[in-house]
């Protein structure tokens, strides 16, 4: 483990979701500027954006960040792009993240092409470009490289160029709108749903103004924009608890060093103190829809608002268990888990050797990633053969490359997202589940084999899965009622 404490293991977990949730919440509001200046003045963007245009973010009341948003003229079509510089403290440790999208577009606004960059302790690009039907994506990061051709199931956009005509009759209260737009950081395709609500006085820049109140959804998160009639965006809120204002450039670019720990805020506060192997516990859930998380299934058991949670006993593979419908769900190659790539595939078979044990395979592998990945903090989308190469990171890494590792020696794996217990406090974390005759929880991270009753998974699966979590943060209470 090093000098490093495990709690700091814990935060990428969330903290990658999170930086990019808020890159996707800062630019997606293009297509309603658009579209309500469109209908006003027969134009498709405010004036303003040409110029570019400056927003400061702001968390718990301190600034933490700015974005820079502008259009410009492509041949017969546009060039959309935002910016960002986003300053977290992370665990008494400063974290400077940027990111940058860059829309291409035709005449008609529709999408072409984009770019996606994310820099933090690494850069990772993602380059797509639409081809009939399809879009080709390319992935970077730290010369590990990855491609995906994704099937659209509507015509495409991007958050930055949503359609303008959806508001071609100007911005009415109580008009609903439903989109489909690409996801550049998940690589979906997904819906955006937004209501329009009464005017609100609103003060941007020490002026007071009169504004449409958006509220609206993407992917359980949900969020709100003040938007003026001629498409100028004044204000945008986001559950998360980030705050966007327009201001002056001089006025967005000044950073400081933000106090609040951004880890510290969302750890869920628990009532009982756990031992270090804790082999069953049972809390009670409140604060959140239940129902729309995987919380059943596996060494969780629900009733009701009651989790019961065991830790697996797996002293042998050849117990009687349960089937698995689609294995195949749990051996493939995605974008992120490079399962068979031949490098993953060689050190996979050189970890196993003549191995034919499942269980066997599943531990040796788990000891290898344990023993050979440095434990270091890091705030990245990690790419399996990325972790290859560097040999370090926290929860999200070693979780990747266990993954890719397990599939390539024929063990359904999934990755589990959500909260272990340390010191008081459930943190977000990321964890392996292999299916052995049943799902069993491991943690490469913490070195656990199994994992034990101290971790709670909300949800499973790539990263598209796993911004489900989003919706939880700052609303689950975690109440323990037993434990041994």
């Amino acid at each position: 483990m090093g000098n490093v404490t495990p709690k700091r293991f814990f935060y990428s977990a969330i903290v990658v979701l999170w930086v990019a949730a808020t890159a996707l919440l800062l630019f997606r509001h293009y297509g309603l500027n658009q579209a309500a200046h469109y209908a006003v003045n027969k134009d498709i963007f405010p004036e303003e954006l040409y110029k570019g245009q400056w927003m400061g973010l702001y968390y718990k009341g301190e600034k933490t960040g700015y974005s820079h948003r502008k259009v410009e003229k492509a041949g017969d079509g546009y060039k959309i792009s935002e910016q960002t510089k986003m300053r977290f403290n992370v665990m008494n440790v400063q974290k400077d993240i940027e990111t940058f999208t860059g829309a291409y577009l035709d005449s008609d606004l529709k999408l072409k092409s984009f770019d996606f960059m994310l820099n933090s302790d690494m850069t990772m690009n993602i380059k797509g470009k639409v081809e009939g039907k399809n879009l080709k994506v390319s992935m970077e990061t730290a010369g590990a490289k990855s491609e995906q051709v994704i099937a659209l199931k509507d015509e495409p956009a991007l958050n930055l160029s949503l359609i303008p005509n959806i508001l071609r009759e100007g911005i009415k209260p109580d008009k609903k709108i439903s989109m489909a737009v690409i996801d550049p950081i998940t690589m979906t395709q997904e819906r955006i749903l937004v209501e329009v609500g009464g005017k609100e006085r609103i003060m941007s820049m020490n002026v007071m103004r009169e504004a449409f109140r958006l509220r609206g959804s993407f992917k359980g998160i949900e969020f709100s924009v003040w938007l003026t009639e001629k498409g100028e965006v004044l204000r945008e809120e986001s559950p998360l608890g980030f705050v966007l204002v327009k201001e002056t450039e001089a006025d967005a670019i000044q950073l400081g060093n933000p106090s609040v720990d951004i880890i510290a805020q969302v750890a869920v506060p628990f009532n009982l103190k756990l031992p270090l192997d804790t082999k069953y516990l049972r809390v009670k859930l409140s604060g959140i829809n239940l129902k729309v998380l995987e919380l059943d299934g596996g060494g969780q058991n629900l009733k009701g608002d009651v989790l019961e949670i065991k830790k697996e006993e797996i002293q042998n593979s050849k117990f009687k268990g349960e089937s698995l419908k689609s294995p195949e769900e749990y051996l493939k190659d995605t974008m992120f888990i490079q399962s068979k790539d031949p490098e993953i595939i060689s050190l996979a078979k050189e970890i196993v050797k003549d191995e034919k044990n499942a269980l066997k395979k599943a531990r040796l592998l788990y000891e290898w990633v344990y023993r050979n990945i440095r434990k270091t903090p890091a705030i990245t989308i990690p790419m399996a053969t990325e972790v290859l190469k560097s040999r370090r990171g926290d929860c999200n890494e070693h979780t990747t490359l266990y993954t890719a590792l397990a599939r390539a020696a024929g063990i359904p794996t999934r990755i589990a997202l959500g909260l272990t217990y340390k010191d008081g406090y459930f943190y977000y974390h990321a964890w392996p589940e292999i299916f052995i005759n049943q799902w069993i929880a491991i943690d490469p991270t913490l070195g656990q084999f199994p994992a034990d009753a101290a971790h709670i998974r909300i949800t499973t699966g790539d990263i598209d899965k796993q911004m489900q979590i989003l919706a939880v943060i700052g609303k689950i209470k975690i109440e323990g009622l037993e434990y041994r």
